[in-house]
């Protein structure tokens, strides 16, 4: 099988999951925190498509980010950024913004580009070594100290691995995290 194919099956199967889970989440568990020092699901969940959207438009692309077109820059929670290094308040903040079925619209929305992406590159494409820190380092939301460091791993990387750890993996790893802890005390 592709890549590609691979990759966008990946993805789709992390965007029917952030469904079931906004399904399965009671309107209060969003704000809720049930454990100290974590982040609020609002807040992760936000975070999921913004990885996303970052890793594949300025990350690998070089290019606008879809939060960057109508609908997403009016919306109250969006970010040039992905929140990595935000202050638990900076976080707090943005979760109490996030309307979870925007968010699944964004995700939605960005599926759809990206799968559109995935479908026309060839596979060698995807096995070029990734720029992250190059085209980071050119946008005021991510040349931070932090997000550089979250970026150091990926760079050189092939585009293939890098949406497969920073898109599904990471993903997914936030949407149980979400679902753990949402789930204390039910």
């Amino acid at each position: 099988m592709e890549a590609s194919r691979v990759i966008a099956t990946d993805l789709n199967a992390l965007n029917h999951e952030m469904h079931t889970l906004a399904e399965w989440m009671r309107p209060e568990d969003w704000l809720h925190r049930n454990v100290p020092r974590t982040n609020l699901p609002a807040f992760t969940f936000w975070h999921i498509p913004r990885v996303i959207d970052s890793t594949v438009h300025m990350g690998l692309r070089e290019m606008p980010e879809l939060i960057t077109s109508e609908p997403w820059p009016s919306k109250a929670w969006a970010r040039v950024e992905i929140g990595t290094g935000y202050t638990a308040e900076e976080a707090d903040d943005l979760a109490a913004r996030v309307v979870p079925a925007e968010v699944l619209a964004y995700a939605d929305a960005l599926r759809s580009v990206v799968s559109q992406w995935l479908r026309a590159i060839p596979d060698d494409e995807l096995q070029a070594p990734g720029r992250h820190m190059e085209h980071a380092s050119k946008e005021p939301g991510y040349n931070t100290p932090a997000v550089l460091d979250a970026l150091a791993p990926f760079e050189g990387q092939p585009a293939s691995l890098v949406l497969t750890l920073a898109c599904f993996a990471h993903g997914w790893a936030h949407l149980e995290e979400i679902r753990l802890l949402a789930g204390v005390g039910r």
